[in-house]
């Protein structure tokens, strides 16, 4: 499947069948719902923390400051939970020069990008098509993810492009490419570094800023592409993977 075919989730495919769709899938909402939920619990105990601070009531202060901190957890272990499994979706049936971000929040997409460019780089390929959306489903119809892809590559010096037939797609060039060592990435088996970047990073506010996230083949073909292909789900396996850690390494 092609990034161009691909980009528009929930229509109808030659064969009859719904591409998925990250807007209409209630889980996907379920589990979004939930980690504001726990967003704003955790501000309203912040509030109530500091109040209590200033009324000279330590003891509460600390308990209900240690309250909002696991809120915070709880949200983003929902978002996590969000993330992964969009991610998931997305990509199952993507090519293998092809990663579909859609239904990730911006320093979600970013901190997966960046190792799916990594391994892209170190596996020769040529070029990535990063499937980004036109923003039609983002708050006040303002793209997101586009303009932080092309940040991302505009810093790290990589040459990107939207795609002529399909203005969601933009087409990295890999080809004598060079990894910014600011991004500290490391080969996918080893990348479970520094997981507090998936979710914080510098600024320490977590998503609340961000809410408002065939034909008939020749046979020797047929099995180039089955080959691709199944890279390609290995390495879709790989991101989850190190997403997962990450994640799991941050929450202990």
């Amino acid at each position: 499947m092609s990034a161009a075919a691909a980009v528009d989730r929930g229509v109808r495919l030659d064969n009859g069948e719904r591409d998925y769709n990250h807007v209409s899938d209630s889980e996907y909402k379920k589990l979004r719902d939930l980690a504001d939920q726990a967003y704003k619990k955790r501000q309203q105990l912040s509030a109530q923390s500091q109040k209590a601070y200033k009324q000279g009531d330590g003891a509460r202060a600390k308990e209900l400051s240690e309250q909002a901190k696991k809120q915070m957890a709880i949200g983003d272990d929902y978002n996590f939970k969000a993330a992964e499994y969009v991610f998931r979706e997305n990509n199952a049936d993507s090519d293998s020069n092809e990663i579909d971000l859609h239904g990730l929040y911006v320093k979600e997409a970013i901190y997966i990008l960046k190792r799916r460019i990594a391994a892209g780089v170190n596996r020769g390929e040529s070029k990535l098509e990063v499937i980004v959306g036109k923003g039609i489903h983002s708050e006040n119809g303002v793209a997101k993810l586009k303009p932080a892809v092309e940040e991302l590559c505009n810093e790290a010096g990589l040459r990107s492009y939207i795609d002529k037939k399909n203005t969601g797609v933009l087409i990295v060039e890999l080809q004598g490419a060079r990894i910014p060592q600011s991004w500290n990435v490391q080969p996918l088996a080893s990348s479970f570094n520094k997981p507090q970047e998936v979710y914080h990073g510098q600024a320490q506010q977590g998503y609340q800023q961000q809410q408002q996230p065939q034909y008939q083949q020749q046979p020797h073909y047929q099995q180039q592409q089955q080959q691709q292909q199944g890279g390609n789900n290995d390495l879709v396996g790989l991101l989850v993977k190190v997403f997962c850690m990450c994640f799991k390494t941050f929450t202990k």
